[in-house]
């Protein structure tokens, strides 16, 4: 009979903390929906970085490459020059 009463006693502290476990994990949807929001929204943010970064990275690259292609063509060019000076290949006038 004891053990009736003290059970009976018992529910409503357990029914309270139920409530408060049910108020608890009904917060912790909204916020983690919340942060879903948010990183969606970061993650956009974040794709369009990347886009505009890449399209400078294609200037920057096309930049480069013509300079170190002048810079080639000229070293090779005159090197071929100092090779027909220094060898007289090309005939005095």
């Amino acid at each position: 009979m004891n053990s009736e009463n003290q059970a009976r006693q018992g529910q409503p502290y357990v029914a309270e903390r139920v409530a408060h476990l049910e108020t608890a994990i009904d917060y912790q949807g909204q916020a983690i929906a919340g942060l879903r929001d948010e990183m969606r929204a970061g993650f956009v943010r974040t794709d369009a970085e990347f886009v505009r970064v890449h399209e400078q990275l294609t200037k920057i690259r096309t930049t480069d490459f013509r300079i170190l292609l002048s810079i080639c063509l000229t070293t090779a060019l005159g090197t071929a020059g100092l090779i027909v000076k220094v060898y007289g290949l090309l005939p005095s006038p």
